[in-house]
């Protein structure tokens, strides 16, 4: 028998983020145009001992406030846990170059730290990670519109939605609830279920690997999908009973712990939820992301949000970058160039900035 090799790539963003490199740190930059304040967003619940708080911070532009208050984003991360700068061990994903730039631009910003990093705890009290479904990430976020929404120094008919990767779909999700949401950034987002993309990635990672082997992976991640998404226990004789001890290890280690997020994700109905979102909407995407395709994730998402009341959605595709929207320099994009020190393009700013400007001084 063949030997076997079970490829979960369980993550959007994968859970690089275990690099033992010094953390990255954050600084206000010298010349920023705005100020910092701590935030606590309390999470109520039915029983007192099990409140908590997401912790972040909130960017206020400096100067003499509007009469209808400034205009705000929420900033809604990828999957893997990242802190409120978008940083994740050694990982700098780029999130403060995005956000300096459009608290500068004259926004009020809202970056939160993701659950179980920097101040925001796993959640309340006795939560496990095991318990942390998609659909708690959806309701964090609901909390950061809400709080934004109600902060005196914010425009509440002028507040956007930036989502990146996981958080691209977040976004429009919330989009689609609240119809007061001025616009959406989609960066990176997939167009796709995640049963899909997930697949795909598992796929495209087996280049190279003799037909039979990749065969064997495929068959045999389709049926943890499956189960997953039917909530089920998978046929760990799905390859016949030598490989059964395995699979079950497999499932044990690498899918129960996000069991619950997974199965939130796949009985996600994405078209229907692009297609609810009525605001202008802009979506980009790097042409080397390994990640999300062009044709298949971002054109997917203008052709799901152009099937709605939507009228306004506009892509942008940029030449030789990645998930991070960082260059490649004209090689292929893998993984391990996440650790190198390179930021995000400019032009990407620019554009974000621009768009959001737009938008935002229209009648």
């Amino acid at each position: 028998m063949r030997a076997f090799s079970v490829v979960l790539m369980l993550l959007l963003l994968a859970a690089v983020a275990t690099a033992q490199d010094k953390p990255a740190a954050y600084r206000l930059p010298e010349s920023a145009a705005f100020t910092e304040e701590e935030v606590s967003i309390r999470i109520a619940a039915d029983k007192p001992e099990q409140e908590w708080a997401i912790a972040g911070m909130l960017n206020i532009p400096r100067g003499e406030k509007p009469a209808a208050g400034w205009p705000a984003v929420l900033y809604i991360s990828g999957s893997g846990s990242q802190e409120r700068h978008g940083f994740q061990g050694g990982l700098d994903l780029g999130t403060w170059q995005f956000l300096d730039a459009i608290a500068n631009a004259g926004f009020v910003v809202l970056r939160t730290d993701d659950r179980g990093v920097g101040k925001t705890p796993l959640g309340p009290a006795g939560m496990k990670p095991e318990d942390l479904g998609y659909d708690d990430l959806v309701s964090d976020a609901r909390h950061g519109l809400k709080f934004l929404q109600a902060r005196p120094e914010v425009n509440k008919q002028r507040v956007f939605l930036v989502g990146h990767s996981e958080g691209g779909l977040t976004a429009p999700i919330l989009a689609g609830e609240d119809t007061t949401v001025a616009g959406v950034v989609l960066l990176a987002a997939m167009g796709r279920n995640l049963y899909d993309v997930t697949l795909e990635q598992v796929q495209d990672s087996m280049t190279g690997q003799p037909k039979a082997q990749q065969e064997m992976n495929l068959k045999a991640q389709r049926e943890f999908q499956n189960a997953v998404k039917e909530n089920r226990e998978p046929d760990f004789n799905v390859l016949g009973p030598l490989a059964a001890r395995q699979l079950k290890a497999s499932w044990q280690t690498s899918v129960l712990p996000i069991r619950k997020w997974w199965h939130q994700h796949f009985v996600k109905d994405v078209p229907a939820i692009h297609a609810a979102v009525k605001c202008p909407v802009l979506v980009l995407q790097g042409e080397a992301d390994f990640q999300v395709k062009p044709d298949k994730d971002a054109r997917q998402i203008v052709k799901n949000i152009m099937a709605g009341p939507c009228r306004e959605a506009t892509f942008k595709l940029y030449a030789d970058l990645d998930h991070l929207f960082k260059p490649c320099g004209g090689r292929k994009s893998e993984m391990k160039m996440y650790f190198e020190k390179r930021d995000v393009d400019p032009g990407v700013i620019r554009d974000v900035v621009a768009w959001l400007k737009d938008v935002a001084t229209r009648p």
